[in-house]
């Protein structure tokens, strides 16, 4: 991902808000919360702000989590994330079917 926009946010928001709750499937409404609403509450925030200065903000706030998202990561975390480790792991298994052929 090279930049996070306002759908990235939402629906990390929407993961986490499942996450924490206490349900075990996932629903459009989950008792008095209602997920499409949600969703598009922050949505809107981002892409519909009302007025030049909320404008402004959503736009800083976009810039700043895309920033935060590129650094965070060094490249012993890259390579240990669960996608590389994987592949790794296929390859080491192939390496020893090659050998023992």
């Amino acid at each position: 991902m090279r930049k996070v926009t306002p759908r990235t946010i939402t629906y990390i928001a929407c993961q986490l808000r499942f996450a924490l709750s206490s349900v075990t499937s996932w629903r459009s409404i989950d008792g008095d919360f209602d997920y499409v609403q949600f969703w598009q509450t922050i949505v809107d925030f981002f892409e519909n702000a009302p007025g030049q200065e909320v404008q402004c903000r959503a736009t800083r706030l976009l810039e700043w989590w895309t920033r935060s998202h590129r650094n965070d990561l060094s490249n012993a975390a890259k390579e240990n994330m669960s996608i590389n480790a994987l592949a790794r792991q296929r390859a080491q298994r192939d390496d020893v079917a090659f050998d023992s052929s």
